[in-house]
């Protein structure tokens, strides 16, 4: 018998629904994140055939279309982490011993989310900054600098969280791992 906590439906029932919660969110910024890029797609389209097609520009594509993109990367790399979808150096860390590339994961897990939090707070204080001070942004649509900034702390808060997450489950699973040589 293990003194480890129940996990599934017998778990604690305000756990279980927190990180419920947490999937929901992160898999709706996913859902929009492919909003986004068909929008993207779209707005590219749309870019092109007004200017081969009927010789005539459209303002703001480009600066529109590079926003939607900040917000695709930032809305959907938590989710590509939770799915561990992320690109890898799989040619060296298929070549470390099962323990040690445990505690790389762990331990990176746990500095890469120290990272996302300090950029959530970071670029939480200079989103507000820049709406306090009415920052905007000198282009062909002047738009308040905060639209472009406000996706990062939350992106960076949500991608924080799961690396912490993700640092857990590998430490839990080296925890709960038999010792080498017993079987």
């Amino acid at each position: 018998m293990t003194d480890d906590p129940p996990e599934g439906p017998a778990a604690d029932p305000r756990r279980s629904r927190a990180i419920r919660a947490f999937d929901l969110i992160v898999d709706g910024g996913a859902i929009l994140a492919a909003v986004l890029m068909i929008a993207v797609m779209l707005t590219t389209t749309v870019k092109v055939v007004f200017r081969y097609g009927l010789r005539e520009g459209l303002i703001g594509i480009d600066q529109i279309s590079g926003t939607m993109l900040l917000y695709i990367t930032f809305l959907g790399a938590a989710w590509v982490l939770r799915r561990e979808e992320h690109v890898t150096l799989d040619l060296v860390v298929g070549r470390i011993a099962p323990e040690v590339r445990r505690q790389m994961l762990v331990w990176g897990s746990v500095a890469a989310a120290l990272v996302c939090l300090a950029v959530t707070g970071f670029g939480t204080f200079e989103t507000v900054t820049s709406l306090q001070r009415g920052i905007r942004i000198p282009a062909e649509l002047e738009m308040p600098r905060a639209i472009n900034l406000v996706v990062i702390p939350v992106g960076c808060l949500f991608l924080g969280l799961q690396f912490l997450r993700r640092a857990w489950r590998h430490w839990r699973r080296a925890a709960t791992a038999p010792p080498a040589g017993t079987g």
